[in-house]
């Protein structure tokens, strides 16, 4: 009985995850200020880069900005309630709010409540990794704004990005940084490098079209933020 109970805990915790992530910030502005469906626009995505594109710089840094706290919500919110209250006691930390982070990166990529339709896991990946260590979030901005400033390429940022930031976490490994630049309560180690590894290895194959364009110089360069 004990066992489903932690089986039913964590799995909530996705669901939960799942269901914030779906939560479709572009669709929404687009049609509540705009009357546009942004995924009939443009790249057709529903992420921060395309809704800039489609309706303006400040709409689309706006977009990012709220995708990116949508992703630390049912980290930040499952965290508390395995730590606070008596949910915390079949839920194995931390694999049940690391994975409320995966779930919600699931639903922003794939939201129920836009058919299915929704972003490349970026912002998601990013709120992830702001919202447990802030070093390796300032590393990832950094490379992500040289690469804009070089190439211009939102999607090669993002890329480039995320597989360093893979990298250094690898460095949660040893005695001497185990714990740094993480927030208390979040921790590093095998768990959370697993982690990253898979959504990092999902933002590129979500930006699987986009590599192609970049290998063959055709993808688009990013206007809005200039």
């Amino acid at each position: 009985m004990e066992v489903l109970l932690i089986i039913g805990t964590v799995l909530a915790s996705v669901v939960v995850g799942y269901l914030i992530g779906s939560i479709p910030t572009s669709v929404i502005i687009g049609k509540v200020f705009f009357r546009k469906d942004v995924r009939d626009y443009g790249s057709h995505n529903a992420g921060g880069t395309n809704a800039g594109r489609v309706f303006g710089r400040k709409v689309g840094l706006l977009v990012m900005i709220l995708d990116i706290l949508k992703s630390a919500l049912p980290l930040w919110g499952i965290y508390f309630l395995v730590t606070k209250t008596a949910f915390g006691t079949y839920a194995p930390t931390p694999w049940t709010y690391y994975l409320a982070a995966f779930g919600e990166l699931l639903g922003h990529c794939y939201p129920i409540f836009a058919k299915f339709k929704g972003g490349k896991a970026v912002s998601s990946f990013a709120g992830f990794v702001f919202g447990t260590n802030w070093i390796l979030g300032l590393i990832g901005l950094a490379l992500m704004l040289i690469v804009l400033k070089i190439k211009k390429h939102v999607s090669l940022g993002s890329i480039v990005a995320s597989g360093f930031v893979t990298v250094f976490s690898l460095f949660s490994l040893l005695p001497a940084t185990a714990t740094l630049g993480f927030w208390p309560g979040m921790e590093g180690g095998v768990i959370y490098i697993v982690l990253l590894m898979v959504e990092t290895q999902y933002l590129f194959e979500r930006h699987h079209e986009n590599i192609g364009r970049l290998l063959h110089h055709k993808e688009s360069r990013i206007k809005w933020m200039h």
